[in-house]
């Protein structure tokens, strides 16, 4: 297959959320293609790792000033939603700041995608009463899509790197994560942020919707089994009981991200979202590649974690 096109102008492209777990992804991969990375974070904390070639500024989308002067100059922006409370004003800070810079802006979030306005529209009342914590972020998402920052809305599935939250019951050999008996697709993180830097950074990729998924739909069970080849012993799935996998997020996470995350998963456990043949074509599209499989996102976290423990 051939390798998807990237230009690497001299023009900066800025991450937003460097040290958050898309925004990390995105990083590395703009880097990896040659790009001049420039990112705003309110901390240096956990960035010790980044190239001197990284331009480093501190400040916080919430000031409006400081996110143009980040702007400056840049050919195209990565943000993410984050789960805070005013995330709807964040995002309308940023969608603002990358229309007056005339800066695209690559965006991963929720969204209800549809041909026109009126089918989101009517979508996004249905998804809203199923789970009413994502209204904001269906609304942010549609800010996105109609803005004039020549958007690209990038459309994940379920996180292969959400595992990690139970990193601790999966060395014991339990499974917690609650992801039912039907299953949904999974897509490693890492593919979320190739897609992201090759539309930062390659301006034929259209503006519009762009699915990113896996190749596969795992249900916990499956899941399980996964890790328990991987780790060469018993993992059992104990999804079905909800103390076991709240436990370990109310102890990784904090705040509105963790009222989420449970309200989130008290929900996908009662559903099944099966692999779309489509969007993997799509995702393959975008990627220049086939997407990762849930197989080699678990071998090589394992690996990662053995090795920093031998340190």
């Amino acid at each position: 297959m051939r390798a998807p096109s990237i230009h690497t102008t001299q023009r900066t492209v800025l991450v937003l959320g460097a040290r958050g777990t898309v925004g990390s992804e995105v990083t590395r991969a703009l880097l990896n293609a040659g790009a001049r990375v420039r990112i705003l974070t309110r901390s240096s904390n956990g960035l010790a790792h980044l190239p001197d070639t990284v331009e480093r500024l501190l400040g916080d989308i919430r000031d409006r000033a400081c996110l143009a002067r980040a702007m400056d100059g840049v050919a195209s922006a990565f943000y993410s939603s984050p789960h805070e409370e005013d995330e709807e004003q964040l995002a309308r800070n940023v969608v603002e700041a990358c229309e007056t810079a005339g800066a695209r802006l690559v965006f991963v979030g929720v969204h209800v995608d549809g041909p026109n306005r009126l089918v989101r529209a009517l979508k996004r009342g249905t998804f809203g009463r199923m789970a009413p914590h994502y209204r904001p972020k269906f609304g942010i998402a549609e800010r996105v899509r109609c803005s004039r920052a020549h958007p690209v809305l990038l459309m994940p599935s379920n996180f292969c790197q959400n595992d990690e939250l139970f990193r601790e019951q999966l060395l014991e050999g339990i499974f917690s994560q609650p992801l039912g008996h039907q299953g949904l697709n999974r897509v490693d993180v890492r593919d979320v942020g190739d897609a992201a830097a090759r539309a930062m950074l390659d301006p034929s990729i259209p503006s519009g919707t762009h699915p990113v998924d896996g190749p596969a739909t795992f249900s916990g069970p499956a899941c399980a089994a996964v890790w328990s080849a991987a780790l060469g012993r018993e993992v059992r799935y104990t999804g079905d009981d909800e103390q076991s996998w709240t436990r370990p997020l109310r102890e990784c996470l904090s705040g509105r991200k963790q009222e989420d995350f449970l309200k989130t998963y008290r929900m996908i456990s009662r559903f099944y979202v099966p692999t779309d043949p489509r969007s993997v074509a799509r995702t393959t599209e975008l990627l220049g590649r086939p997407p990762r499989s849930y197989g080699e996102y678990v071998r090589d976290t394992l690996a990662r974690w053995r090795s920093a423990s031998a340190d």
